[in-house]
């Protein structure tokens, strides 16, 4: 006796997941916004899903927004899809959304933040022309009253030099450096050529020694991430044959280059837990994190107090009315630099060598000072 079985429609007919819907909702967008104006069919083709699946597509492309219809073809009569590009994806965003979407982007073009200022203001255009005709004319009538002050890089990075290490760290290539140090060439007995005793700060002549005097190594490094912090951009690399990690500013970079060696990535290796305990950039590997304690004057705490300088900051205040700052750091260069910033309204309580370092380049300057008397 015959089984009577229904007959299987050809095509895929499970429900298509978020990322697979809008997939195909890009293809479809690139596709009917050209000449090519694809038919129900094609497209069930292309997708291997059921002509019923592509209607239900396209009436997913319209509930969001997609203005798409059905045409005949010029060159065979058959109704192709065609959308009104212009009006893909339309955003309706507020005010505060579009700002952060669109006006702070602009607002870092030509700052050390735009490394592809082609790439950003492609971004840009793209993103305002998704925007509803209301929210553009809020934006317009902002112009001239809305800006973001960052601090700039006198020397900002080439935009090769950041299209070529991103490329590099997505498929972890090698990459070979023309790099520009930012210390001087030593010469014998260990000076350096731009560090001589005699050279005055802030002169015409020790500016152009220092220049002139910089060295350029040609190094190979293996790129594992990179980071923008202040006014700079920073790679984390792995140098070639040591292993040493260092930290690479893309500034001084003359020259990158993609090699066609690879390296493995360390298993679990991410920035956040590379840079974990340091201050801001500098990572030292050498030194175990310690906890820093200092105080702060009660007329500088409440500034302090609203920004986060290191994840691990906790403040306390104490009974005289300072509040007390203490966090878990490794390395004190940059510590050093933050706490001479705040002047005679911070005082390093421990560790001692880190009171002892900023001791010692108080008396530093202070003999600087008393040799131009």
């Amino acid at each position: 006796m015959a089984t009577n079985r229904k007959k299987k429609p050809k095509g895929n007919h499970g429900r298509a997941d978020a990322v697979e819907m809008m997939t195909r909702v890009k293809e479809v967008v690139s596709r009917a916004s050209g000449h090519d104006q694809p038919t129900r069919q094609e497209l069930a083709v292309d997708f291997n899903i059921t002509p019923r699946s592509v209607a239900n597509l396209i009436s997913f492309m319209k509930k969001i927004g997609i203005e798409i219809t059905a045409q005949p073809r010029p060159r065979d009569g058959k109704k192709g899809y065609v959308v009104n590009a212009t009006d893909f994806l339309k955003q309706d965003l507020s005010v505060a959304e579009a700002v952060a979407s669109v006006l702070l982007t602009q607002s870092v073009l030509g700052t050390p933040l735009a490394a592809d200022t082609d790439a950003t203001e492609g971004g840009v255009h793209r993103i305002t022309a998704s925007l509803g005709s209301a929210v553009r004319s809020k934006l317009d009538r902002l112009s001239g009253r809305f800006a973001v002050r960052l601090l700039r890089a006198a020397k900002p990075p080439r935009t090769d030099a950041f299209r070529v290490v991103l490329d590099a760290i997505l498929e972890n290539y090698v990459l070979n450096v023309e790099y520009e140090s930012p210390y001087g060439v030593k010469k014998a007995g260990g000076s350096s050529a731009a560090s001589g005793a005699t050279a005055k700060i802030g002169s015409a002549s020790a500016a152009g020694t220092s220049a002139k005097a910089r060295r350029v190594e040609t190094v190979q490094i293996e790129p594992f991430g990179v980071f923008f912090a202040r006014r700079s951009w920073y790679v984390v690399a792995r140098k070639r044959p040591s292993g040493e990690m260092r930290l690479y500013k893309l500034a001084r970079f003359k020259r990158v280059s993609i090699t066609d060696q690879t390296f493995v990535m360390p298993r679990g290796w991410n920035l956040e837990t590379y840079l974990k305990h340091s201050w801001e950039t500098i990572h030292d590997a050498q030194s175990t994190p310690v906890k820093v304690v200092i105080d702060l004057a009660a007329k500088v705490a409440g500034n302090m107090m609203e920004t986060l300088w290191h994840p691990s900051q906790h403040f306390q205040a104490l009974p005289d009315g300072t509040v007390r700052f203490t966090a878990t750091v490794a390395g004190f260069d940059e510590l050093v630099w933050w706490v001479l910033g705040i002047g005679s309204n911070a005082r390093v309580v421990e560790p001692a060598a880190l009171r002892k370092r900023v001791h010692d380049e108080i008396r530093a300057m202070h003999r600087m000072v008393e040799s131009e008397s």
